[in-house]
């Protein structure tokens, strides 16, 4: 039984990237998705090696100066003492955000103790599931404890230059349904009448999430602003502004969002690789691309790097 479903989820994919008439382009994205995955992790990679070296490094030599005062009966050195060492190390993890060694390790605590609990089972197994989840979560999402309880929110800023003029811009902006052919995540955005539209966007595991907005101000050309209606399943509020810069346009987004779960649910989300904050900037290098040249790059992660080279991202 277990060979079958095996067998037919096989072909299911097969026939699904091999369709005569869509079967490129989703070879296409899902080798773009692989190539943007790996180029993630490699940065993370370094990112985490590279604080762990310089963190380590500092904590030897400031351990060293205060034995060596310890070892000289206490002479005034310049640097700080053993306890206040070990105060200040302890004391890092007391902030709300952890540096990436910090989150490296204890995600990687919060996974093994998640795994002990789970295959050990009774009450000691779920509570080892409990605190390696709650390590795990706190790691993912950076936030401390009361907050992950809470949910206060995400909130997302970022700035793109684009090479054409503000009236262009504006104008593809302002038709919300064409927010699917560069913003990786949305499904579909729809037109329901008045100032609303409706939302269809992947969730955690690709499950989709639906809600309704509303345009709250729009003044052409210079700025506009939304926010779901009450009682949407995820609360979303929205800014974006609109600046000449000469021939070409800055364009300043500003998104708040509340995702199903407070912000535990967002690091769900971030596991799964739907991740607003993280997939914004491929997104809006998805945005220069289509407004410059008419067509989506093929390696929206690769347009981004080469645009904080050139320095057109702010």
């Amino acid at each position: 039984m277990a060979n079958g479903l095996v067998y037919l989820g096989l072909g299911a994919a097969i026939m699904y990237l091999m369709d005569p008439q869509a079967g490129r382009k989703r070879r296409a994205d899902l080798r773009n998705q692989l190539d943007s995955t790996v180029r993630k992790i490699e940065h993370g990679r370094d990112v985490v090696m590279r604080d762990a070296a310089n963190r380590t490094h500092g904590l030897l030599v400031e351990t060293r100066s205060a034995l060596q005062a310890r070892r000289e009966g206490g002479m005034e050195l310049h640097g700080p003492s053993l306890s206040e060492v070990m105060g200040s190390v302890v004391g890092s993890w007391r902030r709300d955000n952890w540096s990436p060694a910090q989150r490296a390790l204890a995600g990687a605590m919060g996974g093994v103790l998640a795994a002990v609990g789970y295959f050990r089972g009774g009450v000691k197994g779920f509570a080892l599931c409990a605190l390696g989840g709650g390590l795990l979560a706190r790691a993912t999402a950076n936030e401390n404890l009361g907050t992950l309880v809470k949910g206060r929110g995400i909130y997302i800023e970022k700035t793109i230059h684009i090479d054409a003029p503000v009236e262009e811009v504006f104008a593809y902006w302002r038709n919300l349904e064409n927010f699917p052919q560069w913003m990786s995540h949305v499904r579909e955005v729809r037109y329901v009448g008045g100032d609303r539209f409706h939302w269809t966007v992947d969730g955690p595991a690709g499950v989709p999430v639906e809600w309704d907005s509303e345009l709250l101000n729009v003044s052409d050309n210079r700025e506009m602003t939304w926010r779901s209606v009450e009682g949407s399943e995820v609360e979303h509020t929205g800014r974006v502004r609109f600046e000449a810069d000469g021939a070409a346009t800055r364009v300043h987004v500003q998104l708040k969002y509340s995702p199903p779960g407070g912000v535990i649910g967002h690091a769900v989300a971030k596991a799964f690789g739907s991740d607003p904050k993280s997939e914004m900037d491929e997104d809006l290098m998805r945005l220069k691309s289509l407004v410059e040249t008419g067509k989506v790059p093929r390696d929206a992660a690769a347009m981004r790097l080469a645009g904080e080279q050139a320095g057109t991202r702010h």
